[in-house]
């Protein structure tokens, strides 16, 4: 299963919204074959490691297969949708033993592979299986996607100045990784304030991940309470999909088809982040990244929605005249009232990066 896991890895950048899935068939004590999922709409894992066996084997494959045991990081899917069950293939194929590390709330492959009579185990792994695949797990089980927040801040929790001196604080490094989560995201939600003030791309710009030949760029989300942009933001100008979440619309001149004006009701004078969130959840969101300010942060924090926080801490001070990253008093142990919990720290370039999880009270 731990090799699994790691064929699993191929379909980080292209599988969503479907789960990250691998697959590794035995025989005789040896792997036969594997297989991870593809795009969607093309093989998932358990096919593709099938497949690899008859492309292996040729004519020996269904000799190969029969009686052979298939490891999979994920209940194997049951349902008829872009492609067929992949029980059904299981079944065909003459496998018979299935381990699978997570179960899938989603399907009942598990109980179509008894009735076949085929004999299944699971828990193995699981953890490892969960957290490999933890946004389409909340947005199964919580109906909204997995939220990361992303932080670019000094030692003193500064993410810019009142004079707005300097653009970048931390280094070319951490800005490159950046990319990489964003590879890794169905979407980035920002707000109007952080779109006025640095007009970003929010996009995916990494040489090393052009060779995958698919579409990187997440999804961009705009909160804009009172529809303040002009129209000639990059946002809105570069054909990417960005979708604009307003308390009530109006007409901008020259808007791009791939931009949608959306409005969100609710009590408040701003767009409601619940609302936001149900949204994304009927788009088959799995992973949120937060890229904002201040107050769309602290709105986060409040509503205690961010599941992970991934700070890049430059070794700078900004002093008195920083704009903090929240509105609450900070540290890199708390969040005013909310305990982080640190699970890893790495360096890249010459700034620090921290992953960490919040303990909401």
């Amino acid at each position: 299963m731990q090799r699994a896991l790691i064929v699993a890895e191929n379909a980080k950048y292209i599988c969503s919204p479907n789960p990250m899935v691998g697959a590794v068939i035995v025989k005789n004590k040896k792997i036969i074959g594997e297989g991870f999922t593809h795009q969607p709409g093309k093989d998932h894992a358990e096919i593709d490691a099938i497949k690899n066996v008859k492309s292996k084997f040729k004519e020996k494959s269904c000799s190969q297969l029969k009686g052979s045991s298939l490891y999979v990081t994920l209940e194997p899917c049951s349902k008829e949708g872009k492609t067929p069950p992949c029980t059904k293939e299981i079944v065909r194929a003459g496998i018979s033993k299935v381990f699978i590390a997570s179960k899938d709330p989603s399907q009942s492959g598990l109980k179509k592979l008894i009735k076949a009579g085929i004999k299944v185990e699971t828990g193995i792994c699981e953890k490892e299986s969960s957290e490999q695949n933890r946004g389409f797990f909340s947005r199964i089980n919580r109906s909204r996607p997995f939220i990361i927040c992303k932080i670019a801040c000094s030692v003193d929790g500064g993410i810019g100045t009142i004079k707005g001196k300097d653009k970048w604080i931390t280094s070319k490094e951490s800005r490159k990784d950046v990319h990489y989560l964003r590879a890794q995201s169905d979407a980035i939600l920002t707000g109007i304030g952080t779109v006025i003030a640095d007009n970003p791309q929010l996009n995916v710009r990494v040489k090393e991940l052009q060779d995958l030949k698919v579409n990187l760029d997440p999804r961009r989300y705009v909160l804009d309470s009172n529809l303040r942009l002009s129209g000639n933001e990059v946002l809105l100008k570069d054909g990417g999909q960005t979708t604009v979440f307003c308390k009530q619309g109006k007409k901008i001149k020259n808007l791009s088809p791939s931009v949608s004006i959306v409005e969100i009701p609710g009590n408040s004078k701003r767009v409601p982040i619940k609302n936001v969130l149900s949204f994304l959840n009927k788009e088959n969101c799995n992973n949120l990244m937060v890229e904002a300010g201040k107050e769309i942060n602290s709105s986060f924090i409040n509503s205690k929605l961010i599941d992970e926080f991934i700070f890049y801490i430059a070794p700078k001070i900004l002093g008195k005249d920083k704009i903090n990253f929240s509105d609450f008093d900070c540290s890199f142990s708390n969040i005013g009232t909310i305990q982080l919990q640190i699970n890893n720290i790495e360096e890249i370039g010459k700034d620090f990066k921290v992953t960490a999880t919040p303990i909401y009270k």
